[in-house]
């Protein structure tokens, strides 16, 4: 009975099922012990009066002062009770002593943490905090005293970086050395450098009279050279096409330089009569980047069927195709364990979404959460034996049904791979 008044037992409210431990324990600085001294050496003063009255008084004052003194003792403990500790999920704070009070604060609903140091908390190493969380009722806001406060604020921020709540954002510079790096170098020669000395070729489609500028442009484009900062892109009719039913687009496919392949599209298909087809013409009507704008809104709209597509094809598994993202990084890494905020990072989605498709895929034991303690209890997420099966099961179900690409070839599927790709690397 006598420990459990003397000791907040802070292990008993861990959650260890769940892999919970405690980073770092903060009990008070030794200054809040100054005030319970103070009281009980008051309380020893009046206790001596006892010596200096006569002996049918003395115990007047010995009563008073071991009140006192008793008083210093509770405050004290009261001190010594209160304990404030951070673990890998969450803060806490425990105090009291008969009745005992605790406030919990999950990482994830850390907005902000105010450290406040006076003078003598400079001089003797020890701080007030303040935290301000999403609730507007908080059960935990001030912790005073805390020692050495500049380092337990590292530990916390550390905790919700590797937690994977906060990911790390590239700087500006960064972005924008990345951007130059992938922009192709432009072209400096001039048109007086090109020379027409060749015969003009009406099987090219080069005809007398055009400009000589224009002549090289369309050599260069036939034989596959890229002219200026552009790539070699085209659209028009092909000369082997029939134009009332076809119109041909050529893309660069990025192999080289060699010939681009053809898509073929077929003009009296509604699909160009759709109404993404409208708003662009609409669009163009009235403002720039006709083209980007329709690209962009095909993608969107293309993205949310795809994504509802496999969805519903991974149903009957129980699972979503952000699950079986999840599944896929780990099943293809070598340990097949990650870190949670490495995971995070590769889906590139919010680390509460996340987070919440984590504790799904664990909650039916296709993953597992370990602790790593050489990495300073670092979480990682571990796929299971049961989680690989399901994922090799899903990955033969997609496979099967073509990713809900089916209506595309295998060779306009690298192309827009590619395409897609070099948007994804440009954009960071």
């Amino acid at each position: 009975m006598f420990g459990a008044l003397t000791d907040p037992r802070v292990e008993n409210h861990l959650i260890s099922d769940e892999g919970e431990v405690v980073v770092d324990e903060v009990r008070r600085h030794f200054l809040a012990f100054v005030t319970p001294s103070l009281i009980i050496l008051l309380g020893l003063a009046v206790a001596a009066l006892s010596f200096t009255v006569p002996v049918d008084y003395a115990s007047i004052p010995l009563g008073i002062g071991a009140a006192i003194a008793l008083f210093g003792v509770y405050r004290a403990l009261c001190v010594h009770m209160d304990r404030f500790v951070i673990t890998n999920m969450r803060v806490f704070r425990i105090h009291g002593i008969f009745t005992q009070h605790k406030a919990t604060m999950p990482m994830a609903r850390i907005l902000d943490i105010s450290v406040h140091k006076p003078l003598m908390g400079r001089i003797f190493r020890y701080g007030h905090f303040v935290f301000e969380s999403a609730a507007q009722d908080q059960g935990l806001r001030d912790i005073r005293y805390v020692g050495r406060p500049d380092e337990r604020d590292l530990t916390i921020q550390t905790v919700i970086q590797r937690s994977g709540l906060r990911s790390a954002i590239k700087s500006f510079n960064d972005k924008n050395a990345e951007n130059d790096a992938n922009q192709p170098e432009a072209n400096l020669e001039t048109d007086a450098d090109f020379e027409p000395d060749f015969e003009p070729d009406l099987d090219s489609g080069i005809e007398p009279g055009m400009e000589p500028a224009v002549v090289e442009s369309e050599r260069r484009f036939s034989a596959g050279v890229r002219t200026g900062a552009h790539p070699a892109v085209r659209t028009g009719v092909g000369p082997d096409v029939d134009t009332e039913e076809w119109t041909t687009m050529e893309l660069n496919t990025g192999h080289g330089f060699t010939d681009s392949e053809e898509i073929r599209i077929d003009s009296a298909s509604p699909a160009l009569n759709d109404p993404v087809s409208m708003a662009a013409r609409s669009w163009e009507q009235r403002w720039p980047e006709r083209d980007r704008m329709q690209t962009a809104t095909e993608l969107m709209r293309a993205h949310r069927l795809l994504i509802t597509n496999l969805d519903e094809r991974l149903r009957p598994l129980g699972l979503t195709y952000a699950r079986y993202e999840v599944l896929l990084l780990l099943f293809f890494d070598q340990q097949g364990a990650l870190p949670l905020v490495e995971l995070t990072d590769h889906l590139q989605v919010e680390a509460s979404s996340s987070f919440s498709t984590v504790r799904w895929l664990e909650d039916n034991d296709l993953i597992e959460r370990i602790l790593e303690p050489e990495y300073d209890g670092e979480v990682l997420a571990k796929i299971t034996a049961k989680g690989r099966a399901m994922t090799d099961r899903a990955s033969q179900i997609l496979a099967d049904a073509g990713f809900g690409l089916s209506s595309m070839s295998e060779a306009e599927c690298r192309q827009l791979a590619n395409l897609l790709s070099r948007q994804r690397r440009i954009r960071g």
